[in-house]
């Protein structure tokens, strides 16, 4: 049986941050989950994380290539992979509103 975490991420999904940022005692940047399990991360992911407020996948694909000068494919799956990797942590929650425009 196929768990909703391991579904592939749809354009409608709706991105929703879990838990809370800090810093490890050398200044690195924690994503921390309601587990009280800590992940180091970069300060970029930080950003990506602070966007997941509710945003669809679509409407974060559409920020970040704002700022980037990749393609939207390579943005796209570079979001995928890192919103996988998070929501696998439980640092952010993944609703699949639709399936649909995958």
């Amino acid at each position: 049986m196929l768990r909703l975490r391991d579904r592939k991420i749809g354009s409608n999904s709706i991105i929703l941050r879990r838990g809370f940022v800090s810093n490890d005692l050398d200044g690195t940047p924690l994503l921390i989950n309601f587990k009280g399990e800590g992940f180091r991360v970069s300060d970029t992911a930080v950003s990506l994380w602070n966007m997941c407020n509710g945003i669809s996948f679509q409407d974060l694909v559409y920020e970040v290539l704002l700022i980037s000068s990749d393609k939207e494919s390579m943005v796209r799956e570079s979001l995928r992979t890192m919103l996988t990797q998070m929501n696998k942590a439980s640092i952010i929650k993944i609703k699949n509103e639709s399936l649909l425009g995958v």
